[in-house]
């Protein structure tokens, strides 16, 4: 007689994680650790710049571009600016931070507390230094899914008792469902930056991060979790911005899970030791690449690769050392390649052509996956992006000037090339519902959300957030690139070698919009 299979319990889809170091203010709940520019490291910072903020929003885009050297003096003789300050030195029109506000700490802020929400509904466990791994191992178990026993053994835990409880009477355990079958060799494409390779052997997922369901979105069109994309043998993370560097996607992979994360010197106000704050959430095998360094897993190989682009300007900054250090990847596997540029371009200490000219001198590779935002902004207006803390490295001189601060368009079709890549696939710019609803990325027709944070807008910004579909129309204009290749979250790319390549749309995840008009 056939036995039944196991019931196997997994994390509602519409709950997200945040791992915090406070969770006493409104704020607090919006700073994950972790994440360099938002997060609790740079809060002093952000404080400080309110005031600009209130004053720009109040005289418009032209009276700020007139009076922006004026208004970022007066700024920084406020009381709360000032404290942050080394009395009255200047670098390059500037006044200049303390050490300790550019280089922080880094062990001063801890990860305290685990919230989880769904909509309007939160909740915060406090967890100690301790603990931290036993929660680790708890939402790994539901990402692959845990059987009832496991619950049990996991509710004996002083530290989750209570939190397996709450899960179960609020709704957020439901039944596990199996895994994506992804193709090899080939990509599946989970939304944003995150992307699983996989090889015959070894799969690879590049900067994870997994977004909650929201009430808005699309039926039948959710966001893919943990769940869904099935074994993870290693992670690549590009740099430390929130949604690159997240650890509340991250605790939801086992900790002995290999993560290659770039070398960090130091934590600083633009970069987070990604490698510390790991190792405080008990994982075990984290190693920091620096540039040009390679590691092995099962059949793929990753290599760190220079990451230029998306500093505050291309130019030098009153803080020569003060950078947003990251690392694009090379991932190759036999019969297949992808270069991952995330949201790279150029900058003072070099440009990604150069880097492509030396990856394509061994071998070219096959797609490259890029950032096509350009994110034309002048840095007066940095305040409102994400990019805030930013505008402390900005000459004084050049607060009016536009920066592209990352590849458009035609950067990442000539990065393609350069590469000798057949596609370019845009990426790094959300995507999708669950995406928009927090300000990446434009929206599509038929969507009726509205956007949670003051991160973007939903509408199509060419300069900052134009369509994946606009490099098309960018690409008919010059001669010899690649061909754009438009994923929409939730496909897989099965790579045929010489043909063409196959795009898998997988049950449940398929794409309810149509093109953008």
């Amino acid at each position: 007689m056939a036995t039944s299979a196991v019931m196997q319990f997994t994390l509602n889809r519409g709950v997200s994680l945040a791992v915090l170091a406070s969770a006493r203010t409104e704020d607090d709940h919006h700073a994950d650790l972790g994440c360099s520019i938002q997060g609790p490291t740079a809060r002093p910072v952000r404080r400080a710049f309110f005031p600009l903020k209130r004053h720009v929003a109040t005289l418009g885009r032209e009276g700020a571009l007139h009076d922006a050297e004026a208004l970022l003096r007066w700024l920084e003789d406020t009381p709360r600016y000032a404290a942050l300050c080394m009395g009255k030195q200047r670098r390059m029109g500037r006044r200049v931070l303390r050490p300790d506000v550019l280089f922080p700490v880094a062990t001063r802020h801890r990860p305290r507390v685990l919230h989880l929400r769904q909509e309007e509904l939160g909740l915060d466990v406090p967890v100690r230094a301790s603990e931290w791994p036993a929660v680790a191992d708890f939402f790994a178990a539901l990402a692959r899914g845990a059987t009832r026993a496991e619950l049990r053994a996991f509710a004996a835990l002083p530290v989750l008792a209570e939190l397996v409880a709450d899960l179960g009477q609020a709704g957020w355990l439901v039944r596990h469902e199996a895994p994506v079958e992804v193709p090899s060799p080939g990509a599946l494409f989970v939304g944003h930056n995150t992307v699983l390779v996989a090889g015959r052997e070894g799969r690879v997922l590049v900067d994870p991060y997994f977004r909650p369901e929201g009430a808005v979105d699309a039926p039948g069109y959710p966001p893919m979790q943990p769940r869904d994309v099935g074994r993870v043998d290693a992670v690549v993370i590009t740099h430390s911005h929130g949604d690159h560097f997240h650890l509340g996607s991250l605790l939801q992979l086992p900790r002995d899970t290999r993560i290659f994360v770039p070398a960090v010197a130091r934590e600083s106000l633009f970069s987070t030791d990604c490698a510390l704050r790991l190792a405080q959430l008990g994982f075990t095998r984290v190693e920091p690449l620096c540039w040009g360094e390679s590691r092995q897993v099962g059949d793929v190989t990753v290599r760190a690769l220079p990451f230029y682009g998306e500093q505050p300007t291309d130019g030098e900054g009153p803080y020569p050392d003060l950078f947003n250090e990251g690392n694009a990847w090379l991932v190759r596997a036999p019969g297949f390649s992808a270069a991952f540029f995330a949201d790279s371009g150029h900058d003072v200490r070099g440009d990604m052509a150069a880097v492509c000219r030396r990856v394509r001198r061994e071998a070219p590779v096959d797609v490259l996956f890029c950032g096509v935002r350009g994110f034309r902004l002048a840095p007066i207006f940095f305040g409102f992006t994400t990019l805030e803390a930013f505008l402390v490295n900005v000459p004084r001189a050049m607060l009016k000037a536009p920066q592209r601060l990352m590849a458009g368009p035609e950067e990442a079709l000539r990065y393609g090339a350069l590469l000798g890549a057949r596609y370019v696939v845009p990426c790094a710019d959300g995507g999708a519902p669950w995406y928009w609803r927090e300000g990446m990325g434009p929206r599509y027709a038929g969507y009726p959300g509205e956007p949670v944070s003051g991160a973007s807008h939903l509408d199509e910004n060419p300069d900052a957030d134009p369509y994946p579909e606009r490099l098309a129309e960018v690409r008919r204009t010059m001669k010899d690139v690649p061909s754009p290749l438009v994923l929409r979250p939730g496909e897989s790319l099965r790579w045929k070698g010489a043909r063409t390549p196959e795009v898998v749309r997988h049950p449940g995840f398929v794409w309810p919009f149509g093109d953008a008009a």
